[in-house]
């Protein structure tokens, strides 16, 4: 009979094929061996001459003696199965080939060995003087990761120089513009911390304290001023007296901020500027009683004009030199808080004394500034 299978002529009586080793048995055509591809694994029929997914011949139709126009004429049908013996006595033995090669980089080749270096042959190579150096890559191509994208490292560069560049442009903006206006404030202190530490080292500047000491030091006392002398000296007596007068309002807000503070150090340090700008205006008041002018000088009045000014200011001033007094007092365990009435009661006692001070200040100001004497 003929194998429905691989259509090859074999006995009768068999049960299977001696060629393809198919079932011939009864029911052989209803029963259906499982037959699959030996290039990619696909299940075939039994009676497919070659794969329909990868077009490779089906097993047990291939032989040594089959031609190559055979297979490409369709004519498989006398193309034996392929055994495993056939298949084994044709591939090369790789495995012996592998360890052939391995032989010739180590003498010995362990099945259970790994690519991990061994801590003595690292001990070893360091004692022999030996160093492992990694061959130089000759172009970014051949160092190039395909799993992982490059770091671009000159990115983040870019942007911590431009975060640099932010921070300083912000600082030298906010220096500049002095959007909250503290600048200011701080130079003041600064410029009053630093007269009150090296009164020596200061220079003389107009509408100062120090500016006004140091014309009286320069000029004698028993001298008689001429009108152009005494135009310069009230001049610059009545700058320092207005500019104590412009200083009340930061006198003010350290008040308000310091003078029950429990720390002595702060009040003390809150209390500078009203202590400055008393003794600024005492000094100006001195040296305008130590003028001396010619007779009939047209700046006698002028004199007594910034006197009263300047009496008006200082009065003003004072008041909260005396409630600083008084908080200033407490010290240790004693804190200024708990006598808050006291340290106010100047502030209250003198209330109209300070509103009719101010009030004549802003009358006159403009008025008493001395004039520049006619040609």
């Amino acid at each position: 009979m003929i194998c429905p299978h691989c259509l090859k002529s074999v006995d009768d009586d068999v049960s299977f094929c001696p060629h393809c080793h198919s079932y011939l048995g009864s029911g052989a055509s209803s029963h259906s061996e499982f037959v699959f591809c030996e290039g990619c694994g696909a299940r075939l029929h039994p009676k497919d001459r070659t794969c329909p997914k990868c077009g490779r011949p089906a097993p047990g139709i291939l032989s040594a003696d089959s031609a190559s126009s055979d297979l490409a004429a369709g004519r498989t049908a006398s193309f034996p199965r392929l055994s495993h013996q056939m298949i084994e006595s044709e591939l090369p033995d790789l495995k012996h080939d592998a360890m052939t090669a391995s032989r010739t980089v180590h003498e010995e080749v362990d099945p259970f060995a790994t690519s991990v270096l061994d801590a003595g042959d690292i001990a070893a190579a360091e004692r022999s003087g030996e160093s492992r150096v990694a061959p130089a890559a000759t172009s970014d191509d051949e160092t190039a990761d395909p799993y992982h994208k490059p770091r671009r490292r000159w990115v983040r560069r870019l942007l911590a120089c431009l975060v640099l560049v932010a921070l300083v442009g912000g600082g030298v903006w906010f220096v500049r513009e002095d959007p909250l206006g503290v600048m200011p404030t701080a130079v003041s202190r600064l410029k009053s911390s630093a007269s009150q530490m090296f009164p020596s080292r200061q220079r003389a500047e107009a509408g100062s304290a120090g500016g006004a000491a140091a014309s009286t030091a320069e000029q004698p006392q028993d001298e008689v001023l001429t009108d152009a002398q005494a135009y310069q000296r009230l001049v610059t007596l009545y700058e320092t007296i207005t500019a104590q007068h412009d200083a009340l309002s930061q006198i003010v807000d350290d008040y308000n901020g310091g003078f029950i503070a429990s720390d002595l150090n702060r009040r003390k340090s809150a209390s500078e500027g009203a202590y400055a700008a008393r003794d600024a205006l005492d000094t100006a008041i001195d040296e305008l009683k130590s003028l001396r002018l010619a007779d009939g000088s047209a700046y006698s009045q002028e004199v007594q004009n910034l006197l009263e000014l300047a009496g008006w200011v200082r009065s003003r001033v004072d008041i909260y030199c005396v409630s600083w007094d008084i908080s200033l007092s407490f010290t240790g365990d004693d804190l200024p808080r708990e006598h808050q009435s006291e340290i106010l009661a100047p502030l209250r006692e003198r209330a109209q004394e300070d509103e009719d001070a101010k009030t004549s200040f802003y009358a006159h100001v403009n008025e008493y500034k001395p004039q520049q004497p006619a040609a």
